[in-house]
């Protein structure tokens, strides 16, 4: 040990600089402590858990719903992963319990645990969806949004324990593994208004129609609904049927199936729109009782000689054609009548940002890895996520941090804004938190993050007083 002689500090050196240890609270996570938890303090977020989390806490010892809450919000911002990851931002944990208003917050993953796991009935994690539903929509509200497409997909969630739905169906990236497949409802703009979970050998398209009128439902009568927009397991005639008996405008990916590919090659007039681009259309109706008449197909071709990086696929039949090897299709089935094929698929490309929104879920906010053996437990937590911790992020994204640019993912603002170190200390008999930050022009950045959320002028509140009354 040569450069550590006995337990004197005073002799540890790194290069030219020596190390010690401070017991003064200080904390990684400054930025978190002074963006969040104003952010929270003014929409008054603690009263909307108090009066919506329907978990009653009956032990003497219990600390309260709000603490375990926010504790479990800490850990997904954080980046945590599971729920043992409350420990990253344990350090200086005076700090995030000023910041917050809190005295207490727990420090062992299972009190968190054995939180969550109290959600283990259908009727709970009804209950906390539709608080949650509630919620996503009064944040619509704030940013005035009254009219978007609504955006159906579905996701797998790869599942490594025994927890209850976890079942082996359809798993493109770890075949054979357990995994659960929930539906979740986008709108346009990037927020998540509704989430179910389902176990892992359920259809993409099963339950779509009572989830697209609890959805529907749950946005209230004054929300315009412009397109419906879904993947191709959504693909179901019932579905379609629905939408089309209720008067909505849809778009829906078709699977490519051979019948349909058939279909394709009998396609004759195509419409260059853009360099190495082409789209036609075609009428069809699959041979089944349920499918009554045909239905307006619109078709897109894409070069991968002149866009290497283009979407599609390319289907079996076509592989061993010298015209068609070199093109990856796309298909949608639509009941617009009237709007040129060109459009019908312009209106559809911007629903591949979902594809971005469930990425930023599953990477930024441990939507996939945060589970329980309850299904329902493992339901509310992925309805929190979703719904109220993902969609609190957007709003603080769209309308203070972000406002005339790009929305930048939660691991991005992560790095940004929320890993800043932090010393709490005290002047004039205040505490008074002081962040590390040197670049004057960020400097002021924060001073005007956090003047713009002081002007928030909505609060979470009214959801439980219109409830109550």
């Amino acid at each position: 040990m040569k450069h550590f002689k006995g337990k004197d500090t005073k002799t540890i050196h790194v290069n030219q600089v020596q190390i010690s240890f401070s017991s003064k609270t200080v904390t990684a996570w400054g930025g978190l402590a002074t963006i969040v938890a104003k952010l929270l303090e003014v929409i008054d977020f603690k009263s909307w858990v108090e009066s919506e989390i329907p978990i009653i806490e009956r032990s003497n010892n219990a600390k309260g719903v709000y603490e375990k809450v926010l504790a479990t919000f800490m850990t997904v911002l954080c980046g945590g992963e599971r729920f043992s990851h409350l420990s990253w931002w344990g350090h200086g944990v005076e700090v995030i319990k000023g910041s917050f208003g809190v005295r207490w917050l727990p420090k062992a993953s299972s009190t968190l645990t054995r939180f969550w796991g109290r959600i283990n009935s259908q009727v709970l994690s009804e209950k906390i969806g539709e608080s949650a539903r509630r919620l996503a929509v009064s944040i619509i509200m704030w940013q005035g949004i009254i009219a978007d497409n609504l955006n159906l997909d579905s996701s797998v969630l790869v599942r490594y324990g025994s927890q209850e739905g976890a079942k082996t169906g359809y798993n493109p990236k770890k075949r054979g593994r357990p995994s659960h497949h929930p539906l979740i409802a986008f709108l346009g703009s990037g927020y998540v208004v509704n989430v179910w979970n389902r176990s892992g050998n359920t259809g993409s398209g099963q339950g779509a129609v009572d989830f697209f009128r609890q959805t529907r439902s749950s946005l209230g009568k004054e929300f315009r609904v412009n397109h419906v927009l879904c993947d191709s397991g959504f693909y179901v005639i019932d579905f379609i049927e629905h939408l089309e008996s209720e008067g909505y405008i849809y778009i829906i990916a078709a699977p490519i199936s051979r019948t349909i590919q058939r279909e394709i090659l009998e396609v004759r007039d195509w419409k260059t729109i853009s360099s190495g681009i082409e789209v036609s259309e075609f009428e069809f109706e699959h041979i089944d009782a349920k499918w009554t008449h045909p239905r307006r197909y619109v078709v897109i071709r894409q070069s991968i000689d002149k866009r290497p990086k283009a979407l599609g696929k390319q289907p079996m039949l076509f592989q061993d054609l010298e015209d068609w090897s070199r093109y990856r299709i796309s298909v949608m089935v639509t009941n617009d009548l009237y709007s040129a094929p060109e459009k019908i698929w312009r209106e559809y490309r911007p629903r591949a940002n979902d594809e971005n929104v469930i990425k930023d879920l599953k990477e930024g906010y441990g939507f996939e890895t945060f589970n329980l053996k309850s299904f329902w437990a493992t339901e509310a937590i992925l309805i929190m996520i979703g719904l109220v911790f993902h969609n609190l992020i957007v709003y603080l994204n769209k309308t203070i941090l972000n406002p005339n640019r790009p929305q930048e993912r939660l691991k991005t603002l992560r790095h940004k804004y929320f890993i800043l170190p932090g010393l709490l200390g005290s002047a004039g008999g205040k505490r008074i938190l002081r962040l590390s930050v040197q670049e004057k022009r960020f400097r002021a950045k924060m001073v005007s993050v956090i003047k713009r959320i002081c002007l928030i002028p909505h609060n979470l509140n009214c959801i439980a007083v219109n409830r109550q009354g």
